[in-house]
């Protein structure tokens, strides 16, 4: 994935070139540089993180807010109408998480809790107007780095702080967190096969260590939504809460009573339990099966219809996409059912 063809070394655009070496400089890090468990995972013996607190540069595109208290960085993110995964908003999580890296006499961040601005949305899928475009491609290149660094920086904890819809590449990255906490709003859905695509950024490969193979087959292979109180039954989240106020206090503290002990000792609990998360070979691989897929024709008048259906704003559509689109994409196989489809409807999960 990394080899350039030399006809078009010569060729390339300023924006592939940054993210080509982005690209490196993560896979680099993750597999060498800290390496220091011999499992990918980034650790470094000389972590001693405790003198001083700095807070992260501001996010190049605009799309994400950074509060800073004592060993917590709290990330808002802000891109409405739904966080879509645009290429901007891609771009300020890789970035960040970059950011997160450890390093000899290194300052970094014990707790990062991410949180939404968005009322009804925590993060949304991938921006399928972007799919085939140069910006999309190195997106969803940069997608997967973030889910290599959230798995594989060990001196932090990540946690997802969840009161809203996390549809498709949105719930890949929250399933690659180390934590995550619902609110009553919370709705996940990792719907890609219903639209005839697979997820591919590390979502899959994720969820079976969470939940295990039979429920992580049911959630992907039926394109099922699960709200908070199921998916905390399921495992895929640590616990969910009444309400919003709730659930962002008793985040707060759990991060707070973490930022509390030693990063040294974080760091080694978290390698230790690093056998768990995919490897970067996984990741990558991911990828490259999602590519011919995406290409193949059907494919693209699928991303056509689906992106004329719910031009990707905030209205009931994406609001209920699992079943929007089987409702788009199979209504002649529904009608065609005794019950009109409706069995098959209900069986993609509640949202109450």
């Amino acid at each position: 994935r990394f080899q350039i063809p030399k006809e078009k070394a010569l060729t390339m655009q300023p924006k592939a070139v940054i993210a080509f070496i982005t690209s490196l400089q993560v896979l680099w890090t993750t597999c060498h540089s800290f390496d220091a468990q011999g499992d990918g995972s980034l650790a470094h013996p000389s972590i001693t993180l405790e003198k001083r607190n700095t807070s992260p540069p501001p996010a190049r595109n605009g799309k994400l807010n950074f509060t800073q208290t004592a060993n917590v960085t709290r990330v808002t993110v802000n891109n409405p109408p739904i966080n879509l995964l645009t290429p901007e908003l891609v771009s300020d999580l890789l970035h960040f998480l970059l950011w997160t890296q450890p390093g000899p006499g290194k300052t970094t961040t014990k707790v990062v809790i991410f949180s939404s601005a968005i009322p009804d949305f925590f993060i949304s899928h991938f921006d399928l107007k972007q799919l085939a475009s140069p910006d999309g491609q190195i997106a969803l290149t940069q997608l997967v780095d973030c889910g290599r660094l959230l798995q594989n920086v060990t001196s932090t904890a990540f946690i997802a702080e969840v009161n809203g819809r996390t549809f498709g590449g949105g719930q890949e990255l929250s399933s690659q967190m180390d934590m995550r906490f619902a609110g009553p709003n919370a709705i996940i859905s990792q719907y890609e096969n219903s639209a005839g695509f697979v997820a591919q950024a590390g979502g899959q490969i994720s969820l079976g260590p969470i939940i295990g193979k039979a429920r992580a087959l049911e959630h992907l292979l039926a394109a099922k939504q699960i709200n908070a109180r199921q998916g905390t039954e399921w495992g895929l989240f640590n616990n969910d809460y009444r309400d919003a106020a709730t659930l962002r206090r008793e985040v707060d503290a759990l991060a707070a009573r973490i930022g509390l002990f030693s990063q040294k000792a974080l760091n080694d609990t978290k390698s230790s339990l690093a056998f768990l998360s995919p490897t970067p070979q996984q990741l990558n691989q991911q990828l490259v099966d999602f590519a011919p897929i995406a290409a193949l024709p059907e494919s693209q008048e699928v991303v056509g219809d689906l992106i004329a259906a719910s031009d990707q704003t905030a209205n009931e559509f994406e609001k209920n996409i699992p079943s929007s689109v089987v409702k788009l994409l199979y209504r002649p196989q529904l009608a065609a059912m005794a019950d009109g489809g409706k069995s098959v409807l209900n069986a993609a999960g509640s949202t109450k």
